[in-house]
């Protein structure tokens, strides 16, 4: 898809027509695509790559040659990928789009959500105790790395305006990648992601792996040292090695030359600093489709754990629940191949009354427990303050702890 075709916003219809319960969305850079009506959708298996791209491949061969498609990839191989060919995608400018979105739903400023419960679906001694056992596979050398997880339903006294938090998520991370689309079981799945697994344009190809985390602090004296501390972390080099080292071998086969920085950035969110490394290369063919790559990086050991053979039936084990859609991929593809996909993270499932957020963090032989879940909770931030609930979630997590 060429980006140098979009049309300016005022040839769209109104902002507040855009339903996130019916559309999908998905940002990227200084543009953002809006789908309006469902043309298909499908659910296909993605346990064989080149099956998964002969059964796109097919079913949008008949369409124009401008078609888009959207589609998530849920994390575990044995599940199903949700694909959405609309009837029309349109191409606004975002910033555009974020002040329009904003003005459309000033109306309903001021309205909040009212947090009544919170659900973990893993408690804090559960994923402890899976920290704990993670760390005897690194005594005995089976692992090096594996990514654990916690799910937290949230449930709310009125119905969830999934427009607001929307227009929450534009505004707190400008620079991410915001995704929104409409599951078969009836959620929304709502987020801003801050990692690129893949971007695919003709031959040349880009993906920018995260980790290695800490929270942000508003002190700004606090905040050079943490940027400090995590740069200097052999605890968060050593995982974020481990993760280049793995794109590396996967994409290697597919790439004529292939750039790979000498160390990591720092790259900041709204509530995170990672550990970053864009890598770029060019493809030996350009007619590659981008879920051929995609779907081989994914999961990466940013999101599973290194070897990914090892640690991939490891975190069902250990976690004892599904991640469903949670830390798969989801992006968009055009009818050439060409797409963008990135990291199903700092996200939620959002229902009418309740929201399931997710956040996972890596766990190497350094790592502590209660360090490890304090990121996960960290990680909800986004979502937090996207629903507006970030100080009831904390007093209320605090009430609980105190119960206990």
């Amino acid at each position: 898809m060429d980006f140098s075709q979009v049309i300016q916003l005022e040839q769209y219809t109104k902002a507040a027509q855009f339903n996130p319960e019916k559309n999908c969305l998905f940002t990227t850079g200084t543009h953002c695509l809006v789908s309006q009506g469902v043309r298909k959708r499908i659910t296909l298996p993605i346990n064989d790559t080149a099956q998964l791209v002969a059964n796109i491949t097919a079913n949008m061969r008949d369409l124009p040659d401008d078609t888009i498609a959207f589609a998530a990839l849920p994390f575990c191989k044995t599940e199903q990928a949700q694909v959405i060919i609309p009837e029309k995608v349109s191409r606004w400018d975002k910033a555009a789009f974020n002040a329009w979105f904003d003005a459309e739903l000033a109306p309903v400023h001021g309205q909040k959500n009212h947090l009544s419960a919170i659900t973990d679906i893993q408690s804090q001694a559960q994923f402890e105790q899976a920290v704990v056992q993670a760390k005897q596979l690194f005594d005995s050398e089976q692992l090096d790395k594996i990514v654990l997880s916690k799910q937290t339903q949230l449930d709310f006294e009125q119905p969830i305006n999934h427009h607001l938090v929307l227009r929450n998520l534009l505004q707190q991370s400008q620079s991410g990648y915001h995704f929104s689309f409409p599951t078969i079981d009836g959620a929304t799945l709502m987020g801003v992601s801050p990692e690129l697994l893949l971007k695919k344009q003709a031959e040349a190809l880009t993906t920018n792996p995260l980790a290695g985390s800490i929270p942000r602090d508003p002190c700004p004296k606090e905040e050079a040292h943490r940027r400090s501390v995590l740069f200097a972390s052999k605890k968060d080099r050593y995982e974020h090695a481990v993760v280049i080292e793995d794109i590396q071998q996967v994409l290697s086969p597919f790439c004529n030359k292939l750039k790979i920085p000498a160390q990591p950035e720092l790259l900041s969110t709204a509530t995170m600093w990672h550990l970053s490394t864009v890598i770029s290369g060019a493809l030996q063919h350009p007619e590659t489709h981008s879920l051929m790559i995609a779907n081989q990086l994914h999961p990466t050991p940013a999101l599973c754990g290194k070897p990914t053979s090892v640690a991939y039936p490891k975190i069902a084990e250990l976690e004892q629940h599904s991640r469903g859609l949670f830390s798969g991929i989801i992006g968009w593809f055009d009818k050439q191949g060409n797409g963008e996909w990135v990291v199903v993270i700092r996200c939620a499932q959002l229902y009418k009354h309740t929201a399931t957020l997710f956040a996972g963090a890596g766990i190497v032989a350094a790592s502590d427990p209660r360090s490890e879940w304090l990121e996960t909770e960290a990680k909800l931030n986004t979502m937090l303050n996207a629903l507006e609930i970030k100080q009831t979630y904390y007093a209320m997590r605090n009430k609980l702890h105190e119960a206990n």
